[in-house]
């Protein structure tokens, strides 16, 4: 079925509005925002996680990148996003060791965990355990 003529201009319209949008977003340089954004949450992510105790020297690096690529985000967008780039990656690092440690620690929780249950099965197991049937028993009769 054709598209009405008025359909035709809004979609002619909107890829007019799309094509301006493209040449402009391209003439106005890389913008640094979504790196920087980026950024800015793993960091956050490595200093909530604690970071700090287990990679303080890769956190920082993380941090001072940051601190300048926000500087450097209106005059040097092409710079900005290199250390934007170099700041998630540097709070990546300072994440990695932090969840390796929080995993050891829970994987030993769990562990733990299991080591009691089982030991508390252990110990139950005689009181609850049906005696075995003697050879010369014989099944019961059900009429």
């Amino acid at each position: 079925m054709p598209l009405p003529m008025s359909m035709k201009k809004h979609v002619a319209t909107a890829a007019a509005a799309a094509a301006l949008l493209a040449s402009v977003s391209c003439a106005s340089g890389p913008q640094p925002h979504a790196d920087l954004v980026g950024a800015h949450t793993l960091v956050a992510q490595a200093e909530q996680s604690g970071a700090q105790q287990y990679a303080s020297a890769n956190l920082e690096a993380a941090r001072s990148e940051l601190r300048q690529a926000d500087q450097d985000a209106k005059d040097k967008p092409v710079l900005a996003i290199r250390l934007a780039q170099e700041s998630s990656v540097d709070a990546e690092l300072a994440l990695a060791p932090t969840r390796a440690v929080k995993a050891e620690q829970s994987l030993r929780e769990v562990n733990s965990g299991t080591a009691s249950l089982q030991s508390e099965s252990e110990r139950e197991r005689p009181a609850t355990a049906m005696p075995a049937p003697s050879a010369n028993a014989q099944p019961p009769q059900y009429q």
